[in-house]
């Protein structure tokens, strides 16, 4: 290997984080949190989270759950990721800035959430469906702080889900970079010698 290729690995990381950098702050200064692409494929996440708790039309947990699966598994799909970038792998470092991007996505899915859970009352945002919340019973965020009583607190709710979004954006951040910079340490001798000869 070029004794160069580590170096570029670590600026290749650092562009990454800092691109991610700039990309966040646009969206949490978007009014719908939109970030190219992603927010398309988050959707999909979000609709397959409703599909997974209800498998050939049968609410397996409840219709509550059913509910809350969109915006639940949003949030819990990039957490996987997090997960296996962190465990250990056998002849492998951990991915610490791999999973800091996990953590990243995490806190834009989660943004976007809050977003949608601000808009419990007002009903504004226009809904898979086509319609807005005031012209569709198909609010996630409506439905369910009606179900628990708690619609009057729809904006406290979420300016809280938004704040730990931020939280978790900027750690994401901050610990993505130190990770991309230390990326191109060279990899101690007993991992490197645990490696398999390629």
């Amino acid at each position: 290997m070029s004794s160069d290729a580590p170096n570029a690995s670590r600026w290749a990381r650092v562009f990454l984080t800092l691109l991610l950098a700039r990309l966040a702050w646009s969206a949490f200064h978007d009014e719908y949190g939109v970030v190219p692409i992603l927010s398309d494929i988050d959707l999909a996440v979000h609709e397959f989270g409703h599909v997974l708790f209800m498998p050939f039309g049968i609410p397996i947990l409840g219709r509550t759950m059913v509910i809350l699966g969109g915006s639940l598994f949003q949030i819990v799909f990039p957490l996987i990721f997090i997960a296996y970038f962190v465990r250990d792998r056998a002849g492998q470092r951990r991915d610490v800035h791999a999973a800091m991007v996990c953590l990243w996505w995490t806190s834009i899915n989660l943004l976007d959430v809050a977003i949608y859970a601000n808009d419990a009352r007002a009903g504004v945002l226009m809904l898979v469906s086509g319609q807005t919340g005031q012209e569709s019973d198909g609010h996630d965020w409506n439905n369910l702080f009606t179900i628990w009583g708690v619609l009057d607190k729809d904006t406290i709710i979420a300016a809280r889900m938004r704040a730990v979004a931020v939280l978790l954006c900027v750690a994401s951040i901050v610990i993505g970079l130190y990770a991309a910079w230390r990326s191109g340490d060279p990899v101690p001798a007993a991992t490197a010698d645990a490696e398999p000869a390629t």
